[in-house]
């Protein structure tokens, strides 16, 4: 067991791996909120339930195709999701999927305190 030792406050570093794995499965989440439009997207769908990429576009200060590549980073780090409406996705949070992830992260880390 290796014990180190921050501010006087001393930390067990024996599940070192699990945590490391924990914050390999969180990466994509805290790179993908690392960019303000992605945060001004995420703030978008909490004020709405549901929109489409035209209802995000009209809302921001960037072209349609950055809005696409931004839901679409969005999308691949799990933290929305999208519905086919007719000829239209709605986008929308997945606030539950992302939230374990980083739940499971910070359990991990407080194990090791």
């Amino acid at each position: 067991m290796r014990i180190i030792t921050v501010e006087h406050t001393q930390y067990d570093c024996s599940n070192k791996d699990q945590v490391l794995e924990k914050f390999r499965q969180a990466t994509p989440i805290f790179q993908a909120l690392g960019d303000t439009n992605r945060q001004q997207i995420i703030m978008l769908l909490l004020e709405h339930s549901a929109l489409n990429v035209n209802q995000i576009t009209e809302q921001m200060d960037i072209s349609r195709p950055a809005v696409s590549h931004h839901l679409k980073i969005l999308r691949q780090a799990g933290l929305i999701t999208f519905n086919k409406q007719a000829n239209e996705k709605l986008y929308s949070l997945s606030a539950r999927e992302f939230m374990t992830t980083i739940k499971d992260l910070m359990m991990s880390i407080e194990a090791g305190m």
